[in-house]
């Protein structure tokens, strides 16, 4: 992963300097916020986006009435309010940073370089990370069938200073390596396909810095609410692309990045493919992705993002949100609203499905923060002429849980999350980075678009604890237990209980902090 750190300090899955956090605060439980589809006439498609935007808003109404605002993955800087069980190593805040003003991480065991004063900046501002882990996986899934694996792996990420002030690059190798994996229950998505070993340099790009941007080309991580990493398995997905992002500053109010996607190498993948077969499978036609987006914050406690890729003759995506954070004086419960759409569409030639379609998911949350509780609330609708694509991704919506994204054509979800962070009123003692939480969501109405016929409602309740000690001998430490289970009539199993188990531990080498 890439060496990416968020401005708190935690660890992300490399090194990466960017201006589009992804995310909010890692499973410290800072919760974030950057990790679905009735059948539209026709005739009627043109009238989608005006019901969507009135969809969400009324969403967005709801919520502040049930709770009157505010909780990670999109994902992530997107999702700066999803409960813990929902923020993984790379779906951190991905605020920038410069090598200059680079802040300590305090959820990685810092080491300091101390080159001589001559030494180049290209080593001397240099950074290595080296991260371990390991991860234990097990599911029994609807149809009768298994899913189970223990590995262990994880990346060394290197992130050269500039040449000249203009200059540098990046790279990180990742390995998942099969501790305990019957063949027989494949499909955990922690090793390739046959449950065979993962292990590619990743990520490998050059970079050049210009004005307050940088320009990227190689393969790399690529930050957005519907095209990130992903990172909740193993190891993350990487794209060969060329993107243009902006660099930290203060004093700016916006950040942006743009690019074209070639291929992408998939979390359970040791291999590049093109981005259109990611997303319609092998026979498809080849074809690559461009994307914008731009993330503005008109005046404190408002942000908005605004999002759109397109892969030509498959479909166009795009995605708004805005979230408002009251801010209000510590001691005193704060409150957050939020809603977002991911709207969809096929264009071209209609590869995707052969027919035309025009779909969206609109999604809305109210969180409260106090003295370390968290409490969200969140509801979503889907379009009913498609469920929603996320091939390239983690999505940004609200009720996108640990198995379920409540995505389905037609369907619509609600649901709530409590969690609490011992670090709030436990600071400097053993349960200070210590957070635990419950989650439940339930969504009903769904159809098969094609069919029309509807599909059995379902649930899903997440439960997690996690400790990541922030500070003391045990600074870079994260462990993880999460557990769901779903419910649904009409498989073989009536509900889909899963869990996992996750440790890593990270080791930063880096410049001393400046003064």
């Amino acid at each position: 992963m890439e060496l990416e750190i968020n401005k708190d300090g935690a660890a992300s899955s490399g090194v990466t300097v960017g201006a589009m956090g992804h995310g909010t605060g890692g499973p410290n439980m800072k919760l974030r916020i950057v990790r679905r589809n009735s059948s539209l006439q026709r005739c009627g498609r043109r009238g989608v986006p005006m019901r969507t935007a009135v969809l969400s808003c009324w969403i967005g109404t709801c919520m502040a009435w049930v709770g009157t605002v505010t909780p990670s993955h999109a994902q992530s800087q997107w999702t700066q309010l999803l409960p813990a069980d929902r923020v993984e190593v790379a779906d951190e805040d991905r605020t920038s940073w410069s090598l200059k003003k680079f802040p300590s991480q305090a959820y990685m065991n810092e080491v300091f370089w101390n080159f001589p004063k001559e030494t180049p900046a290209f080593f001397s501002e240099s950074m290595l990370q080296f991260v371990g882990r390991t991860y234990y996986f097990t599911k029994d899934n609807f149809d009768g069938s298994k899913s189970q694996a223990w590995t262990g792996g994880g990346w060394v990420a290197f992130r050269s200073g500039l040449i000249d002030n203009f200059l540098g690059v990046h790279a990180a190798y990742y390995t998942s390596q099969p501790l305990f994996a019957p063949q027989d229950q494949d499909g955990t998505k922690l090793l390739a396909p046959g449950q065979n070993s993962l292990g590619m340099l990743g990520q490998l790009y050059g970079r050049v810095q210009f004005g307050d941007q940088e320009f990227r080309g190689g393969r790399q991580l690529v930050d957005t609410p519907l095209i990130n990493p992903q990172d909740n398995r193993m190891v993350p997905n990487t794209f060969e692309a060329t993107t243009v992002v902006s660099l930290p500053d203060k004093d700016r109010n916006y950040d942006y990045a743009v690019g074209y996607i070639w291929n992408i190498k998939q979390r359970d993948s040791n291999d590049f493919i093109p981005m259109s077969e990611a997303l319609a499978g092998n026979d498809a036609l080849n074809r690559g992705t461009a994307f914008g987006m731009v993330r503005y914050r008109p005046f404190s406690g408002l942000s908005t993002v605004f999002m759109d890729y397109q892969v030509p003759d498959f479909i166009n995506a795009g995605f708004v949100q805005a979230e408002y954070n009251f801010q209000r004086p510590k001691g005193e419960p704060n409150w957050i609203l939020g809603a977002n759409i991911i709207d969809q569409r096929s264009v071209g030639a209609d590869l995707l499905t052969g027919s035309a379609f025009h779909t969206f998911q609109a999604s809305g949350k109210a969180q409260m923060v106090y003295a370390g509780w968290i409490v969200f609330v969140a509801g979503s609708i889907t379009g009913d002429e498609s469920k929603i694509y996320s091939p390239f991704g983690s999505k940004a919506n609200y009720t996108d849980m640990q198995q379920s994204s409540f995505d389905n054509a037609n369907e619509k979800a609600i649901g709530g999350s409590v969690a609490y962070d011992f670090s709030t009123e436990y600071k400097g003692t053993a349960l200070s980075g210590l957070s635990v939480g419950a989650w439940y969501t339930r969504g009903w109405d769904a159809i098969n678009p094609v069919t029309n016929l509807g599909i059995a409602d379902r649930s899903e309740l997440d439960l997690w604890i996690q400790y990541r000690p922030g500070e003391g001998p045990l600074r870079g430490l994260r462990m993880k237990m999460q557990y769901a289970d779903v419910w649904q009539d009409g498989n073989v199993r009536s509900h889909q209980p899963e869990f996992r188990f996750i440790v890593d531990y990270t080791v930063l080498f880096r410049p001393p902090l400046a003064k």
